[in-house]
């Protein structure tokens, strides 16, 4: 009887711990698994109401994902970047608004050269919403935030140091404006505001999670349903995250994508890894042309121009050094990897080269005691090559 009891003890109470974690169970049996890379938009409107007609967007993030790197890349974009739509350049934060979620994607996927999949829209009372169910939410205070306006019941007084905030004071400390960053500090807050509620979710039970994934979707405009916002929070559960900032140039008051530097943000975005920035090679130009009549700097200057890949150095002094005849040109190249690329570049400019390599070390050397007579410092030279009338 009592063997009887004690099973009976022990299936009931399996039963229950079933019933307990079924819904869990359920959402993981039925897990879709997000793309590898997965990219999708963020989008935070200037107003206590999503549904609500707004003239801008305050906050658009680009988030990038990748559970094989266990990395997740956010590029905040400026909300005064200029972009071109329909013939008309307009800021960016006017794009959705004027136009609707998918000119943004397309805009945006162009910058990026990515393919977004999914978007969030939401206000930000929505931080309210989410910090009151994991608060208290511990949050560093660089300095003492100070700010009242009695016509929007705002008052905020957060004292340097780790400050423990409920919903309210959360959304009060990401929306602040009143510091000398301007923008920049608000874009950190925000930045601080989303690892604490992080950590915070990391360190709660499951019921916590999956209660705000729930107050996500039905407080947004988004495209995500349940299972792919769970997805996503458990591959960011243990992922590092990386804020990342997007190359402009400023125009006026506004800014535009510089597109010299924007491949590298490019490259970082689909592979997941700090692009390794190419080195330019450094030439140092020397005139050894006996009888040149014209300016040895401005011909050289017009010749390389266009050189994205090279610094150029000219040294307008005939060279007076045993072993080198003048008209004739020679070419050192300190490392072998650059060679090749040093000699094509060469054939493309100069039609008729006839370079003559130094592996003279004495001669070598020459020609640095040369240049450093004549105040040249080559330490950083890749290439140092003597021009002469023969070229």
């Amino acid at each position: 009887m009592k063997f009887l009891m004690y099973t009976f003890g022990i299936l009931f109470s399996a039963l229950i711990i079933v019933s307990m974690f079924y819904p869990f169970l359920n959402i993981f049996g039925k897990m879709d698994k997000i793309d590898d890379p997965y990219y999708f938009l963020v989008l935070g409107m200037d107003t206590t109401d999503v549904n609500e007609k707004v003239s801008r967007t305050d906050s658009i993030l680009l988030v990038s994902v990748s559970e094989k790197k266990n990395k997740i890349l956010v590029l905040p974009i400026p909300r005064d970047l200029l972009v071109n739509v329909d013939n008309e350049t307009i800021r960016i934060n006017a794009v959705y608004v004027k136009y609707g979620i998918e000119k943004l994607k397309e805009i945006i996927q162009n910058i990026a050269k990515v393919k977004i999949s999914d978007y969030l829209i939401f206000d930000y009372s929505l931080f309210k919403e989410i910090g009151d169910i994991y608060a208290p939410v511990k949050i560093y205070v660089p300095k003492d935030m100070y700010y009242e306006d009695f016509h929007q019941n705002l008052h905020i007084d957060f004292k340097q140091g780790y400050n423990y905030l409920n919903g309210e004071e959360l959304l009060y400390y990401a929306r602040f404006r009143h510091d000398a960053l301007g923008d920049l500090g608000r874009i950190q807050r925000q930045k601080d505001v989303l690892f604490a509620l992080m950590n915070s979710a990391k360190n709660s039970g499951f019921s916590k999670v999956l209660y705000s994934i729930q107050k996500v979707l039905d407080r947004t405009i988004n495209s995500f349903d349940y299972k792919k916002l769970f997805s996503l929070f458990l591959v960011a559960k243990n992922a590092n995250i990386s804020f990342l900032s997007l190359p402009v140039e400023v125009v006026g008051d506004y800014v535009k994508v510089d597109n010299t530097k924007i491949k590298y943000m490019n490259e970082y975005l689909v592979n997941f890894e700090e692009p390794k920035e190419e080195k330019k090679i450094w030439i140092t130009f020397i005139n050894n042309m006996e009888k040149f009549n014209l300016s040895f700097y401005t011909v050289t200057r017009n010749r390389w121009k266009n050189s994205s890949g090279y610094l150029i150095e000219i040294v307008d002094v005939l060279p007076n050094i045993d072993g080198i005849k003048h008209n004739k040109s020679y070419v050192i190249i300190k490392d072998k990897i650059n060679e090749k690329k040093i000699f094509d570049e060469l054939k493309n400019r100069y039609s008729k080269i006839a370079f003559e390599i130094v592996e003279d070390k004495d001669l070598y050397f020459s020609i640095i005691r040369f240049l450093s007579e004549n105040y040249y410092n080559t330490l950083n030279s890749d290439a140092i090559i003597l021009v002469g009338s023969n070229s």
